[in-house]
């Protein structure tokens, strides 16, 4: 019987085993990269297009100290640790009003604060579970300042949305004709504007606080997202067709934040821009590209702990815009600024880490014949907290400039 011999079997190469290694490693850093992308895309997605739900308070702060001062103790992940300036202090059954931060410091995984109380306010007691609120004043504008005001609905392209309407301290003074409509932030409720409406009261303009589609308990807009002005632009024309209605000759418009994308977005694009007498923003978002970039800078990539990379950022983005329709280019109102003529006041805040700052210095060095922008030394849409004295004193001279 013959008998076969075994063949060596021949060991793959060097250079073989090289490229197999590459061509693995290349395929784990692909869908890793591509897994990255499709995370952050999400995080976009919740972060900064999903309407808000109604849900409870969450009270992320403990009253460790209560005297004339306050001291806060919360976990050291909460945004409003270190805010300079004045804040509402809000427990289950009770607010106080918070003059100024008297100190900060940040240890062992916490946050700590120190708040005065202002003499009128009555502090939360030892034990009590607290939120910090920058709003500062909470109610209406009845409670809030011994103003009248009634609850009016208007009307838009996709249904009808609530508002304040505060009456002109004088029915026959100068400003009488002209209308403020008041914009809030995402997710905001209509007492945000309880910083500035005594100032708008004062100058004699009837006042409208708008609610607009997908504010909590508001019809959604139809493509369930928001859509940084793209659409929502038509529920401020809408509050500016009540105002004509009404009897507005022109109007001035205030906004905190991503209200100012729907003002941004409504200057460019409705046929009522023309009535626009001047314009207010407070910390307002100009482009969301932008400001989904900068939030990028200031996140970390999850376990790993380092910043997340651009080109993560940027297949993030590309990937959003395919998975929930963004049209980046159109919320980008910075590229449209020669179709703005109203004159413009930003406020925006050095220490703000939700809005870049650089968007509205942008909009400053493009329209600088238009545009005045007050840089302050605060977080996101605090600037009246941080200084209201001269917050209220820039509103007052830029509004003066108009008569």
């Amino acid at each position: 019987m013959t008998q076969q011999v075994a063949r060596k079997k021949k060991r793959p190469s060097l250079i073989l085993v090289l490229v197999r290694v590459i061509l693995v490693v290349f395929a784990v850093g692909l869908v890793v990269f591509l897994g990255a992308g499709w995370y952050f895309s999400g995080q976009i997605a919740s972060g900064g297009l999903e309407p808000s739900t109604a849900e409870p308070e969450s009270y992320d702060w403990l009253v460790t100290d209560s005297a004339a001062a306050v001291t806060l103790e919360a976990g050291i992940d909460t945004d409003q640790a270190g805010q300079e300036g004045k804040s509402g202090i809000m427990w289950a059954d009770g607010y106080a009003q918070s003059g100024e931060l008297l100190g900060s410091s940040e240890t062992d995984g916490s946050a700590v604060d120190i708040r005065s109380i202002l003499p009128d306010s009555q502090a939360p007691a030892a034990g009590t579970d607290i939120k910090v609120d920058m709003y500062f004043w909470r109610g209406d504008p009845r409670s809030a300042h011994n103003l009248a005001y009634e609850t009016i609905y208007y009307t838009s392209n996709v249904g009808s949305f609530p508002a304040w309407y505060i009456p002109p301290s004088s029915t026959t003074g100068p400003n009488a004709g002209t209308w403020a409509i008041v914009v809030h932030g995402k997710g905001g409720t209509l007492e945000e504007s309880l910083r500035v409406v005594p100032l708008l009261h004062e100058r004699g303009y009837p006042i409208l606080v708008i609610n607009y589609r997908n504010d909590v308990g508001e019809v959604r807009d139809p493509s369930g997202y928001y859509t940084y002005g793209q659409t929502d632009w038509a529920d401020l024309a809408g509050a500016v067709l009540y105002a004509r209605d009404m009897g507005a000759a022109d109007h001035i418009l205030v906004g905190y934040s991503y209200g100012g994308s729907i003002i941004a977005s409504y200057l460019t694009q409705s046929p009522l821009r023309n009535f626009t007498k001047a314009t207010i923003l407070d910390s307002p978002v100009l482009s969301f590209e932008d400001t989904v970039d900068y939030r990028a800078t200031l996140t970390d990539v999850p376990i790993l702990g380092f910043e997340v990379p651009q080109l993560v950022t940027n297949l993030a983005k590309n990937i959003a815009e395919w998975r929930f329709g963004i049209d980046w280019e159109a919320t980008n109102y910075l590229t449209q600024t020669a179709q703005i003529h109203s004159p413009m006041l930003i406020f925006h805040g050095t220490q703000d880490t939700s809005v870049p700052l650089y968007t509205s210095a942008v909009m400053e060095q493009t329209r600088p014949d238009i545009t005045t922008l007050v840089v302050t030394d605060a977080g996101h849409t605090r600037s009246w907290n941080v200084d209201g004295d001269l917050f209220d004193a820039t509103v007052n001279e830029f509004l003066d400039e108009l008569d």
